[in-house]
């Protein structure tokens, strides 16, 4: 299952929500500021990300300009900080069992179409390509092999 975390509904969250329902990909979406969200699963997001506080803490916002938070914070102290203070994380945050992405970035959140999906989209393509390049399939021959014809 994908989640989708967000405590703002700004563009970034709009535009990942339609690249999902454009894609028929079922997402579970949840409000960070209405259900919060536990020390377990904030843990669980910096377990999931590739770069800890990096991936996760958008140290531009103004949240964070509003809270003064030290460099030198151990991890459980960085987890209590993102328990009392959600808007300090990236908006917004889409997981699955086995990655995290943060942000809207159409290359990035790509990982989450299923490996089939890709794979019938790439041929697709790619079939596209051949006939762009080669001309149109007209069917098969005698032996079995593809007729190719040029317009």
């Amino acid at each position: 299952m994908i989640n989708l975390y967000f405590h703002t509904s700004d563009l970034a969250k709009r535009k990942m929500l339609n690249w999902f329902h454009d894609q028929k990909i079922d997402v579970q979406t949840r409000n960070i500021m209405k259900k919060r969200l536990t020390e377990l699963e904030i843990r669980h997001l910096f377990l999931l990300s590739d770069n800890g506080s990096d991936d996760l803490i958008a140290i531009h916002s103004k949240a964070v300009q509003e809270h003064v938070f030290d460099k030198g914070l151990t991890f459980n102290q960085l987890v209590i900080a993102v328990y009392q203070h959600p808007k300090i994380l990236k908006n917004p945050i889409v997981f699955n069992e086995q990655s995290l992405v943060t942000g809207f970035n159409i290359e990035d959140i790509g990982i989450f179409v299923p490996s089939k999906q890709r794979k019938r989209e790439r041929l697709s393509l790619l079939g596209k390509l051949y006939t762009a390049e080669f001309g149109k399939v007209s069917g098969s021959s005698s032996t079995g092999k593809l007729n190719y014809v040029n317009d």
